[in-house]
């Protein structure tokens, strides 16, 4: 019996491959079909004007096997490249070798950038193993990063623009068909099916980096001045509620997001609700205006400084006397915007703050906003109005306060704040979605907002608060704010201190809010916050032409006869005659040399406009050697090279700062490039 089992199992065998083997073994491959995800680039997010702020970027882990046949031969050639691509000495990947714990695998970098992964895979050395990822990449920093938000490890946006259109930046996934063997192996299907990923959409913000960096470099100068907590800053477009700049002391890098605190990553602008003081009296004016109950010329009594409304001490910063509303406007007189609180009543001034969007989000696209707090008459105490008139008992945050302002500017059409302009598929740059563009509604009367703008222009003149926000040249107007923090219940000695402003007069383009929280260098919205406003309006004057055109007209500015050779030498003609002609100079050079290196023939460092300047041939660089790229632009650096038959690969924007074959070595097919704008 025991000799015949192993003739009955052979038997059964030979059956089950005879009469059943073609279905079990389409059924063993159908068992052992999978699919695997593709995974999908998260899409880039740039500014108004194409600048990349946010892009992926490829890392790469670089292990070797060390047992490779080839691999012993070349160690010191591949360690000394490592060392130079790394900044680390040969001996540390020597080390790593001889003391690795597999006999088989050893990690020698864990983090390559794609550069310098090029110039590894060019050297062809055997044994290596490597392996990429993608991560998120914040090419400035630091810039708008409580605009931008951050990633987590899995690419997973937490915050910012990165959390609020996370789906639209994921993308969709890819799937390819593989089979798996008893081990886990994975092959692939011949035939099989695979769907390529779809890369998430390309963002387009309203902001503009460059006076995104000069309202953060203000801000953080004036909240050090100041000696503040914190400070937040928002500009619109009052047109529009296209949000120009965003900006909050302290701030965070979102490329090392988890190294920072959670208040260094809070947007100020948006989640915070705090009382405006006299900002809040624009509320108060329009109200007044409105229902007729008070004109800019009516003339109210201030007394001494000091007036009593329901039990409470109200105070003006000097004894005013006598004077008109619209003085009360510049000087910022409480008492009289009490004794005007008094004459509009509680329904009209509420409807006005309502009408402007208090107590209710603006619905603007960034996460986290709060509504604000606007309480209804019938829940107001007897010192409720007087208290509103001067923005106490009422919640606002500086977003909101923007939006008010923008639509004073406008002349009375409450906008929308939105901050992402457009998103563009990734492939063919077509625009997929674009920010509509609506009033809300109408807050108040043009007329109004017209009779009172003269009344807050001079609040921005030596008979108003905020003197120090004036730009010479530049209509500017505006109110300043400073109010006592609430704190359990009551007032403590702490203000925040605020600006709200906006210009040009003659037709606003740009309404810019400043809050600082617990100054202790002053403490006055005037003193504090208004300088930031004149510092920044002063530097962005020159990123809209129309304002630096009746800031200073063309023809007071008189024409250049002259101007500086710039620094040319050893560049190819073409690109030469760019950076002069980029100077106004004329360049005249002979038609065979567009592409080689060439010298400026100069006696001094400048050159009158009606000389050309001659560009003749420079033996600086040899032929068929690598020229020095290292501080061109990238543009000029890959153009040099394909003049010179070499294919560039580059990672970065703006200079080059590494190349990965030296100058005066022989040409390479292919040279990578690392650049960068710092």
């Amino acid at each position: 019996m025991l000799l015949a089992l192993p003739v009955l199992v052979a038997a059964q065998l030979v059956r089950i491959h005879l009469a059943d083997g073609d279905e079990l073994r389409a059924q063993g491959e159908r068992q052992s079909e999978s699919v695997i995800e593709l995974a999908a680039q998260r899409g880039a997010i740039l500014d108004r004007r194409g600048r990349a702020l946010v892009v992926n970027t490829a890392r790469f882990e670089v292990a070797a096997d060390p047992t490779v046949a080839g691999f012993e031969e070349r160690a010191d050639e591949l360690y000394a490249l490592l060392g130079e691509l790394t900044g680390r000495g040969t001996s540390h990947f020597r080390q790593r070798v001889a003391n690795r714990s597999s006999r088989q695998y050893v990690v020698l970098v864990r983090d390559l950038d794609e550069a310098s992964k090029e110039a590894l895979d060019a050297g062809g050395f055997r044994g290596l193993i490597v392996q990429g990822s993608y991560q998120r990449r914040y090419n400035y920093g630091a810039r708008a990063a409580h605009v931008l938000g951050h990633v987590t490890r899995d690419l997973r946006g937490v915050a910012g623009l990165e959390m609020t259109l996370d789906e639209a930046l994921q993308g969709a996934p890819g799937r390819q068909a593989v089979q798996r063997d008893r081990r886990g192996h994975v092959r692939a299907v011949v035939g099989g099916t695979r769907v390529e990923p779809r890369q998430g959409d390309n963002v387009v913000l309203t902001i503009d980096l460059v006076r995104q960096a000069i309202l953060e470099e203000e801000l953080a100068r004036g909240v050090e001045a100041a000696g503040a907590a914190w400070g937040t800053a928002v500009a619109l477009d009052p047109k529009t509620g296209a949000i120009l700049a965003m900006a909050n002391v302290p701030t965070y890098d979102p490329n090392r997001a988890g190294a920072y605190s959670d208040a260094a990553r809070r947007n100020h602008a948006v989640v915070d609700r705090i009382e405006p003081g006299s900002t809040f009296k624009l509320v108060t004016a329009i109200a007044a205006v409105e229902s007729g109950a008070v004109a800019p010329e009516d003339v109210f009594d201030t007394g001494a400084g000091w007036h009593v409304f329901h039990g409470r001490t109200v105070q003006d910063a000097h004894a005013y006397g006598r004077i008109t509303f619209a003085q009360a406007i510049a000087k910022s007189s409480n008492i009289a915007m009490a004794l005007a609180a008094q004459r509009i009543g509680p329904g009209p001034l509420y409807e006005a703050a309502r009408d402007l969007g208090f107590g209710q989000p603006t619905f603007v696209d960034l996460p986290g906003e709060v509504a604000g707090s606007l309480r209804k008459p019938e829940d107001w105490s007897g010192a409720t109005l007087t208290s509103m008139s001067r923005g106490y008992g009422v919640e606002v945050t500086p977003l909101q306060l923007a939006v008010a302002y923008s639509a004073f500017a406008n002349g009375g059409l409450l906008v929308r704040p939105f901050i992402v302009a457009e998103r563009r598929d990734p492939a063919t740059g077509r625009v997929v979605w674009q920010a509509p563009q609506d009033s809300v509604r109408r807050a108040f009367r043009a007329e109004t907002a017209e009779r009172l703008m003269p009344h807050f222009e001079a609040v921005v003149s030596e008979d108003g608060t905020a003197e120090r926000a004036a730009v010479e040249g530049l209509r500017i107007a505006g109110k300043t704010g400073t109010a006592q923090r609430a704190v359990g219940g009551g007032y403590s000695r702490t203000y925040r201190a605020s600006f709200v402003g906006m210009f040009p007069v003659e037709d606003p383009e740009v309404v810019l809010a400043i809050v600082l929280d617990r100054p202790t260098n002053g403490y006055g919205g005037g003193t504090v916050a208004a300088p930031i406003f004149g510092a920044t309006a002063r530097r962005w004057i020159g990123t809209f032409p129309t304002i630096a055109e009746r800031v200073a007209p063309s023809g007071m500015i008189a024409a250049r006869t002259g101007a500086l050779v710039p620094d040319i030498d050893g560049l190819p003609a073409t690109l030469a005659a760019q950076r002069a002609r980029a100077e106004g100079l004329r360049v005249r050079y002979d038609e065979d040399l567009p592409w080689r290196t060439v010298s400026a023939r100069v006696e001094t460092d400048s050159l009158d406009l009606r000389d050309p300047l001659r560009l003749d041939a420079s033996d600086e660089v040899a032929e068929g050697r690598m020229p020095d790229l290292r501080g061109r632009s990238v543009r000029e650096a890959v153009a040099w090279l394909r003049s010179l038959g070499v294919d560039a690969r580059v990672r970065g924007h703006g200079v080059v700062r590494r190349q990965s074959v030296a100058p005066a070595r022989p040409l390479p097919a292919t040279v990578a490039l690392t650049a960068s704008r710092r």
